[in-house]
This record gives C-alpha cells, structure tokens and sequence, in this order.
C-alpha cells in the first residue's frame, strides 16, 4: 500500500514514523503543506491519511483517492471546527478519538474535519494541560491509523448521530476575555479557558487601556 500522510503541527508529526513502518505501507510520503499534496500525482497512491490538518481537501483530492482523517469528539456539536477547545471549555472531560471518510459523504454541511461516516474510534481524555492533552492526541492516533490499516479493505462504517446544536469554530479573537466575563466565571471555568488555549494555540488574553495579558499554562487545584 502507498500512502500520503498530511500532518504539520508536532503532535501529528510524531504520529507519522510508527504509520510508516505498518508493515501494510509499502511507501509513504509526508507531506506538511496543501501545496506538497497538490504536486503528487494521487493516481500513484492508495490513501490519504490526514492528522491535525487544517485545510479543505476538495473533490479535486477525494474524488481521486480514499482519503481519511481522526476528529476529537463524541458529540455532532463539536463537528464544525475547533473542538478540542470547545469542549475543553464547555467543561468536557472525556470524549472519542474517532477515524471518518473524507471520502464518502463529502457533500456535508459539516467542517472538512468530520464528515458523516466513522469507522475506529477510542476515548480520549482532556484533563491537564494542553500538552497533556497532545501528547495523548499522538497516541490514539497511532493506535487508530495502525487498526485501520490492519483492517483495510474490511472496513465497517458508522454514521455520526447529528444534533440540532452548533458549535460555531472559534477564531484567533475569541482569545480574548473581556473584563466582563471575567467576572462571571469561577476558577475552574477560567482554568478550561486558559489551559486550552495554550501552546501552540493562540494563548487567551485579558486587555485593558494598558496592553495584553497572555496566559501561556495554567494550573489548577479543586478545593
């Protein structure tokens, strides 16, 4: 089997070197950039594996070639972009790290990072920090490329039950915490704020007329 692995932040850059020596794998190429991927050529290859990737793939990839990805959540809330921080901060402490298709039912509403379709899936914790919570990332995803590989072509797919809630993605200005939320929030909540906007995440800010706070890492104790 020849893959294509897209990965660019470190925690799914860690996750590549075991993928590649499945002894399914017969060549792989990584590929950090969408302009990497644009100048393959799919028709030599078998699969995409997408971790941690950030950009639309398109029809113009799908179409050509299976292609799959892992997503950090449970709920079809959390499906519309950036739920790691989303649930952190909607006081989530265990979901699922689960395997979809961008392949089939490419045509959902739903963000390039989770389509309809799921196949492996494993619980994820959020506890710590977010470099706890990475590090931990790098581990499912081992776990969940290598079974699907093991599995391959027998794959069984399931559809991701939806839900009427959304959660929007939230943006680089969603860092900020306004004075005024700031006082409604006890320790704990402020704890989820901070931790998980932390490297390499834009870091949570309070601003007054004077500059910006950033909180880079957090701790927290339960009385």
């Amino acid at each position: 089997m020849k893959i294509i692995f897209l990965a660019y932040r470190q925690w799914s850059l860690d996750v590549y070197p075991s993928i590649k020596k499945h002894p399914r794998v017969e060549e792989s190429v990584l590929c950090k950039t969408h302009d990497e991927l644009l100048k393959l050529n799919l028709n030599k290859f078998d699969l995409i594996i997408s971790c941690g990737w950030s950009e639309e793939l398109g029809d113009e990839i799908t179409s050509k070639i299976e292609a799959i990805g892992v997503h950090c959540a449970e709920l079809d809330r959390y499906s519309y972009g950036s739920p790691l921080q989303l649930q952190i901060i909607d006081g989530v402490t265990r979901t699922k790290h689960r395997i979809f298709s961008f392949t089939f039912d490419k045509y959902s509403k739903r963000a390039h990072t989770h389509n309809r379709l799921f196949s492996h899936e494993v619980d994820l914790d959020l506890s710590g920090n977010m470099s706890d919570v990475l590090y931990q990332m790098t581990s499912t995803s081992i776990v969940l490329f290598n079974r699907y590989l093991d599995d391959m072509p027998n794959i069984s797919w399931q559809e991701w039950p939806e839900e009427s809630i959304v959660r929007q993605k939230r943006n680089p200005i969603d860092s900020r915490l306004k004075k005024e939320d700031l006082l409604k929030m006890n320790t704990e909540e402020l704890y989820n704020f901070f931790r998980c906007l932390e490297d390499p995440y834009p870091n949570g800010y309070i601003e007054d007329e004077n500059g910006k706070l950033y909180i880079k890492q957090v701790e927290f104790k339960k009385k």
